[in-house]
């Protein structure tokens, strides 16, 4: 029974520790993407963002024409991500 307490003791203070340094590692930005105007080119942004790899998550929104991405600084840089969007034209 001491084991599962300082088990279940270790677990927490490895997952608070976590949390405490996901901001160094995960970022979030938001693109402006002034050119987009159909839907068929929203679906072109979120697939060049959604196959960078490090890229977690991607909303884009064709009507207020922003990208919201969610990414991880180790692996991807905000750099890399528009130098990907403008290779493809945005």
């Amino acid at each position: 029974m001491k084991w599962v307490v300082v088990a279940t003791i270790l677990a927490f203070f490895l997952l608070l520790c976590l949390r405490l340094l996901r901001p160094l590692t995960v970022g979030q930005a938001t693109i402006h993407m002034a050119h987009m105007k159909s839907k068929e080119q929203a679906a072109d942004v979120n697939r060049i963002l959604q196959g960078l790899k490090g890229v977690l998550d991607v909303t884009v929104d064709l009507e207020r024409h922003f990208a919201k991405i969610t990414y991880r600084k180790t692996t991807v840089t905000i750099e890399d991500i528009l130098q990907a969007l403008h290779a493809r034209g945005f």
